[in-house]
């Protein structure tokens, strides 16, 4: 994200989105692309984790997006999250999918939209779940 600017510009990164020419730039937003899918899948993956290993109620089903909503749920409904970062969570699932799937149709503005959304609720994420889920890995 860094790549186009500090501040992640909006102007920069579409740019380089919708380039033809670029491959310098193409590569930098296929980084970021893939970013957006191994951090959030991270986060999900450390969601389930932590509901199995503590036993909190869930119904595991569906496929892995469906059951890191579904872990989110499950944190929200206990506490250890609030509901507005367990919404963000469960959009930045949904749009982790979106773009995993249907990339070629979606605008520059959705996926620049969704990198920021992932890189904010995971760390608010990580920092409530570490303090959380530390005592029982003793």
């Amino acid at each position: 994200m860094h790549v186009f600017g500090d501040d992640f510009d909006l102007a920069r990164f579409k740019a380089a989105f919708n380039t033809k020419d670029d491959l310098a730039a193409y590569h930098d937003v296929q980084a970021v692309e893939r970013a957006i899918g191994r951090v959030q899948n991270y986060v999900g993956d450390l969601a389930k984790a932590g509901v199995r290993l503590v036993d909190l109620p869930s119904q595991p089903e569906g496929g892995a997006g469906f059951r890191a909503r579904q872990a989110f749920e499950a944190l929200r409904d206990t506490g250890i999250i609030d509901a507005e970062l367990c919404g963000g969570l469960v959009q930045a699932q949904r749009d982790r999918s979106m773009i995993e799937h249907e990339y070629v149709r979606l605008p520059a503005g959705k996926v620049h939209e969704t990198a920021v959304l992932v890189k904010e609720t995971a760390a608010d994420f990580i920092e409530l779940f570490r303090a959380w889920i530390e005592p029982y890995l003793d």
